[in-house]
């Protein structure tokens, strides 16, 4: 019998005790399932495994921009020396990448679901395809596809996989870049914030969204912010003051959506909003490198930085007579602020490195950030974790990986979720934070495909704020996942 009709009938009055055993028994299949699903995935991350004594110890990274990676413009870089190797100047990569999820306990219910991206970049030097000299041009487009772990199953804030969002084709990079007198380097176009900004060059190793772009600022931010997959016009600078000190300042749009209701990715289809209206997104970061001849895969960084939005954000309890939000009495009309903020450090720092090698070690990462409480959903969060690059020494190119992000809710915004209760118009106060523990480990199987299981812990999802999945507040999710990359490129 279907479990749907068994459970159906169990919620009758006359249902007797057998049936009661039946519904019962309908639980532990459907709980079976969804077990033996998230074993399927386990068996094949050790299926991966057990191919590494088949697969080359020796493989060399493959070199191609994963814009879904968030916040490794060094990675940008180092394609750009690609382009400049190859005769024509030109650098066109194609990339695939295809995840499975299991939501195995806990979240919105349990299930399975896909996502995918599909990138295809072209990185050029001017200076050998046109004659410009030093300049470079890269543009980069996205075909998301799938309906991601998030919206799916768990319906939590930190998005589980950094490629989830919704299906669409969009052009998301284009941008020139103009170095000047050999330190600094000026670039305009579009991209998103995470490209250059508030990055964590071991933060880019996790699945979970808020190791690139930070929870605060998605959570705070019209539309989510200038970040995967919604990128918008911009300009930044970068000054090389020394070999160790670099500064770096950039503008970007607002909000990268067009106005309007609903989904700002769906208002945004296709990366072609170009807006140039509207309010600002500026950044200021300091950068301190000991040692900056150390390779990026084990290196020491320390950031300090900033930014400011220029828009009008809405309080979080108090309306514009002073008066309470969650009031029947209040107008419903909340008091605006002037502009928002955030203040934000991150360490980038090596604890070991194994004897004879530059890649292989141990590195820790941290990144804190913190804002107003007074007109945001989050003032505060902290990321962090350990990387192991070549956890076996016959297999150099493998990194694993150990990380939590935490996302503090605002006590204005907490103080609004009990003002309801007061009121009579909610049963739940908002939890104090959503903490999201990942650990995952990247195995490159050859020079173009790397495989990725992961496993991620979220406790509070959503905080207990209402969502897609209804008021009452989503128990804690366990969800495992693998994430197969397939790179291509020209030499």
């Amino acid at each position: 019998m279907d479990c749907a009709v068994e459970m159906k009938r169990s919620d009758a009055p006359e249902q007797n005790v057998v049936g009661s055993r039946r519904s019962i028994g309908c639980l532990f299949r459907r709980a079976r399932r969804h077990v033996q699903a998230g074993l399927l995935l386990i068996s094949l991350c050790l299926w991966a495994g057990a191919s590494w004594a088949q697969a080359a110890p020796g493989a060399s990274p493959n070199p191609a921009p994963s814009p879904n990676a968030e916040g490794d413009d060094s990675r940008q870089d180092a394609t750009a020396d690609d382009a400049a190797k190859s005769e024509s100047g030109f650098k066109f990569t194609l990339q695939e990448q295809s995840e499975v999820w299991a939501n195995l306990l806990g979240g919105g219910h349990r299930g399975i679901s896909y996502n995918g991206l599909t990138t295809a970049s072209l990185d050029v030097d001017l200076d050998k395809s046109l004659g410009w000299k030093k300049a470079r041009f890269f543009v980069s487009a996205f075909d998301i596809h799938g309906h991601g772990p998030t919206r799916s199953l768990v319906g939590n804030n930190q998005i589980i996989s950094n490629i989830e969002a919704t299906p669409s084709l969009k052009l998301y990079d284009l941008w020139l870049e103009q170095p000047l007198f050999d330190t600094l380097y000026l670039r305009a176009g579009q991209e998103g914030a995470n490209d250059e900004m508030m990055t964590s060059s071991y933060g880019t190793l996790f699945l979970n969204s808020s190791f690139g772009f930070p929870g605060l600022p998605a959570a705070d931010l019209p539309s989510g912010g200038p970040n995967y997959p919604l990128a918008t016009p911009f300009v930044s600078a970068r000054w090389n003051a020394t070999d160790k000190f670099t500064v770096v300042g950039a503008v970007y749009n607002g909000d990268p959506a067009r106005p309007g209701n609903g989904d700002p990715q769906i208002r945004d289809r296709n990366g072609t909003a170009f807006r140039l209206n509207g309010n600002s997104y500026s950044f200021g970061e300091l950068r301190y490198s000991p040692d900056p001849d150390a390779p990026e895969t084990l290196s020491t960084t320390y950031k300090l930085g900033g930014w400011y939005h220029s828009g009008r954000f809405a309080d979080r309890r108090f309306d514009v007579t002073g008066g309470l939000l969650a009031s029947p009495l209040s107008s419903g009309i909340a008091k605006t602020h002037t502009g928002d903020f955030a203040l934000y450090a991150i360490v980038d720092q090596v604890l070991w490195h194994r004897e004879g090698t530059k890649n292989e070690g141990v590195g820790l990462f941290l990144r804190v950030q913190a804002g107003p409480s007074d007109r945001n959903l989050s003032d505060v969060s902290v990321d962090g974790g350990v990387n192991w690059n070549a956890p076996f020494r016959e297999r150099p190119d493998d990194v694993a990986g150990l990380s939590f992000a935490y996302l503090g809710i605002s006590p204005a915004a907490r103080r609004f979720s009990r003002d309801l209760i007061a009121f009579g118009g909610g049963a739940f106060a908002y939890a104090t934070n959503e903490t999201v523990i990942e650990a995952t480990y990247k195995a490159r199987l050859s020079d173009w495909l790397t495989l990725q299981p992961d496993a991620q812990l979220v406790l509070n999802p959503n905080a207990h704020i209402p969502g897609p999945f209804g008021v009452k507040p989503l128990p804690n999710a366990l969800v495992v996942g693998v994430r197969a990359t397939v790179s291509l490129g020209n030499p």
